[in-house]
């Protein structure tokens, strides 16, 4: 049987070398070690994801020297191991000596941003381009681990119940501030709860679950959240709206709302209609109809580095150019769902200038006055903590 550290080894392969995904490899190879711990589960999940985040790096570390290892991802773990033991049981062939070095050459590499920050080039390059002197405390920010926070669902509980349910099942958790949001402060399988599948909860970044309250929505509002994906919005609309008015999820994607379906089920809600993007007519049939339309955006994800730390060796500067053109298309056809006197929400999590405002001042200047920005908002990673984000809010005059 494999030990956790060469399986390890062969899950970051599969992310690296094969382009697959962080949270699919780590869910597989946990699902097919059944005799792993809970402990040892999360052990491999934190591995996995660490090595992830800082791959160019510790590429950066390998030195001559090195005991010979069954892959080049084995070494890479292994020379990650030899920086932070966590206390594993794996025999770890590095030397004492030659931790040393190379922790000598991660001192000397502190000031190389791109290397020290283990990110590519050319995403450094565009990154510090638009923030300027802001970038290197955002980079440091998206290299922290992620929070693991909850979103109250609030047809099926509240905040202080919620909290109390879960401190009798045993988790450590406090809430944010005098919001719905719930930070787990202990490291847990948080979806083998009970009031996970009683659908009290959803995990959602605080960051994220600002962008409904923003949105301004009223009972009895009709909503379109026009890039639903799986729903996490959309279900955020329905908790905060007590299943009144009328949410209509859309998106191009089968697979997503077939998930959002499934995920309402469990939370209760019954205000939520389906629609699967076909052509353009599904666009036309509902011009001028909705109070609110959110676009959250497909965008480049700098923002959430910090949970997709896959996401940058997968990027490329074109996908970001193409992912520009793709905001600017979807607010161009999904404006006219507003009705007049309505709110038009754009959304990303990303905080590249480029993507947000630029592209909101892109739209108004477009509009000729149809439409003017009533608010902005920006979240930073290096500020708040929590995951990247931008959000406008702008209202249709005529």
């Amino acid at each position: 049987m494999d030990t956790l550290f060469d399986t390890a080894g062969r899950a970051l392969g599969e992310i690296i070398f094969q382009n697959r995904y962080l949270d699919q490899v780590t869910a597989f190879w946990i699902a097919n070690n059944k005799s792993w711990t809970p402990y040892e589960k999360y052990l491999f999940a934190d591995l996995v994801e660490e090595t992830t985040r800082w791959w160019r790096l510790l590429n950066e570390l390998r030195i001559p020297g090195l005991p010979r290892y069954s892959s080049l991802t084995h070494g890479i773990v292994a020379i990650y191991l030899a920086i932070h033991p966590h206390g594993l049981p794996i025999e770890n062939k590095i030397s004492s000596k030659t931790r040393q070095r190379i922790l000598e050459k991660l001192e000397n590499l502190s000031a190389v941003r791109p290397l020290a920050g283990s990110i590519p080039d050319w995403l450094d390059e565009i990154s510090f381009s638009e923030l300027g002197n802001r970038w290197p405390a955002e980079l440091k920010a998206l290299n922290q681990r992620p929070p693991i926070v909850l979103r109250t669902n609030l047809i099926r509980t509240n905040t202080h119940e919620l909290i109390a349910w879960l401190k009798r099942e045993g988790y450590q958790v406090k809430r944010l501030g005098n919001s719905d949001a719930i930070l787990l402060t202990e490291p847990a399988n948080i979806f083998r709860s009970e009031a996970f599948r009683l659908g009290m909860f959803e995990q959602q970044d605080f960051s994220s679950q600002q962008v409904v309250p923003f949105m301004k929505i009223q009972p009895g509002e009709r909503v379109i959240d026009a890039c639903a994906g799986n729903g996490g919005k959309t279900l955020h609309m329905a908790s905060l709206l007590e299943n009144k008015g009328k949410i209509i999820a859309m998106d191009t994607a089968p697979w997503k709302l077939q998930e959002l379906k499934r995920r309402a089920r469990r939370a209760g809600a019954t205000n939520i209609e389906i629609k699967l993007i076909e052509s353009a007519k599904t666009i036309k049939r509902l011009h001028d109809c909705a109070d609110r339309v959110l676009v959250d955006a497909p965008c480049s994800g700098l923002g959430v580095l910090k949970r997709n730390p896959d996401a940058k060796w997968k990027l490329k500067p074109e996908t970001i150019q193409e992912l520009k053109q793709t905001q600017r298309q979807i607010l161009t056809k999904y404006w006219h769902m507003v009705k007049p006197g309505g709110c038009l929400i754009y959304a990303t999590c990303s905080i590249l200038p480029s993507e947000n405002e630029q592209q909101v001042e892109w739209f108004i200047n477009e509009m000729n006055g149809q439409f003017s920005l009533e608010e902005e908002k920006h979240l930073s990673p290096a500020h708040t903590g929590f995951d990247g984000f931008y959000m406008a809010r702008m209202k249709r005059k005529y």
